[in-house]
């Protein structure tokens, strides 16, 4: 158990200490995404979000194709 104990606390201090000690030193660490990458992304979700739509809307389509094939229930 101390083992475990004292192998997380390592590993959790490995993990931060580059983080802690840029800031002490006067770094600021700022994450910056490279202006290539941010607008390949941003074109991906607008890709993705517009062949979403259109399969919603295909869907939608079929679904009420399907609908109004089906006779109409009345219940008493």
């Amino acid at each position: 158990m101390f083992k475990k104990g004292l192998s997380v606390m390592l590993l959790l201090g490995a993990l931060f200490s580059g983080q802690v000690l840029a800031n002490r030193q006067g770094h600021e660490y700022y994450k910056i995404q490279n202006a290539d990458h941010q607008l390949r992304h941003s074109a991906d979700s607008d890709d993705i979000r517009a062949r979403a739509q259109e399969v919603a809307d295909d869907l939608r389509e079929n679904h009420h194709w399907v609908k109004s094939r089906k006779p109409e229930t009345h219940s008493l």
